[in-house]
């Protein structure tokens, strides 16, 4: 075993010095120059003051929920290509160790056709790219639909996206994936994605989007029929925003879902489950290097009442103190909420967040 490990690390130094090497003689790389590295984390110093989950209760510590290597490169004027590392505490290897997934590996295609790109390989999904880029806040929360596991930040497929004119007013992205994620595909089923974004000027965005998810049939335990299963997500996107000054956004979805559930407790057959949530957040600049954040979320996961208590809530709020041009110090507080529920989860942290 430790044999093994040499190894490993003796190749990883010699991979490594050899693209230094390359990177710098561009001609190795030809004339569009060499790849591009960068990274960022992002974790907290927390204490769970309060907790839905008793046991969960004065839990405290130091967490990494991100880390990023990135390496870019372009490839010719018509091609250019993304791998990308993350490791965070979702990703824990067989020894419980924080472990690393690939988050992205894809060729782009620029202007295969005029103003638009086609992707493949592990990819973004149109779901909520704009509103995470719009958000900018992504080391103190996800944005909702990624929080509440709606729609999967990646997938593996390929795209299709650009503009629809020459003003680059109206924007869409096609893409057809696997609804696996960052998983191998294990079943014929796909996951259709469309957004449409409208963007007049600097100051205002919107974005439409729908999905459907081919999922495998479900067994109906009234009736022993097996029935669709399949999902369909659509949202909404509105954002405000006054340079670096401030910035105010409207994020709101629906989610169905063909034969999800059975009211608890009734002999009845499946019936379609239905979901939505809406999420309001601003941000504002105190002074050039103090920023102000907040954040409240809310989601049902089956708007039908006879569904049981289920209601969860979401706020946030941070000061952000910009302490360099790539680094953030973020005290705050963070809130959840259950239905039903005695208690909530109330999680006071100081949120760390640096790139390079």
């Amino acid at each position: 075993m430790r044999t093994r490990k040499l190894f490993i690390a003796i190749f990883t130094i010699f991979v490594l010095l050899s693209v230094n090497s390359f990177s710098q003689d561009k001609s190795a790389f030809g004339s569009v120059g060499p790849i591009k590295f960068s990274g960022l984390m992002f974790g907290d110093l927390f204490y769970n003051a309060n907790a839905i989950n008793p046991a969960n209760k004065d839990l405290n510590g130091w967490q990494f929920r991100r880390i990023y290597f990135t390496a870019d490169y372009t490839i010719s004027d018509d091609f250019s290509s993304r791998f990308r590392l993350e490791a965070d505490q979702s990703a824990l290897s067989s020894n419980n160790k924080i472990s690393t997934i690939v988050k992205d590996a894809y060729l782009k295609w620029k202007n295969i056709f005029s103003g638009s790109d086609l992707i493949a390989g592990i990819s973004p999904t149109p779901a909520y790219d704009a509103s995470e880029g719009a958000w900018g806040y992504r080391s103190l929360e996800k944005t909702i639909m990624d929080y509440f596991g709606i729609v999967s930040s990646r997938d593996i497929g390929i795209d299709l996206r650009g503009k629809l004119d020459d003003k680059g007013i109206f924007g869409y992205w096609l893409k057809i994936g696997n609804n696996t994620g960052n998983s191998p595909e294990t079943n014929k089923y796909k996951r259709y994605y469309a957004s449409f974004q409208i963007k007049p000027n600097d100051n205002f965005l919107v974005t439409l989007y729908g999905d459907f998810a081919s999922n495998p049939k479900k067994l109906d335990p009234f009736d022993d029929q097996l029935k669709d299963n399949s999902t369909f997500v659509a949202a909404g996107f509105v954002n405000y925003k006054q340079g670096n000054l401030f910035s105010l956004g409207v994020e709101s979805f629906i989610k169905s879902q063909q034969n999800n559930y059975s009211a608890t407790g009734s002999l009845a057959a499946l019936a379609s489950q239905s979901g939505f949530g809406i999420s309001v957040w601003g941000r504002t600049l105190l002074t050039e290097k103090i920023g102000l954040v907040f954040r409240y979320d809310s989601f049902d996961p089956n708007t039908n009442s006879a569904a049981g208590n289920d209601t969860r809530g979401l706020f946030l709020g941070a000061v952000d103190f910009k302490v360099a041009s790539k680094v953030s110090i973020m005290p705050g507080i963070e809130v959840e909420t259950l239905q039903g529920a005695t208690d909530s989860n109330v999680i006071p942290r100081i949120t760390f967040f640096w790139q390079f």
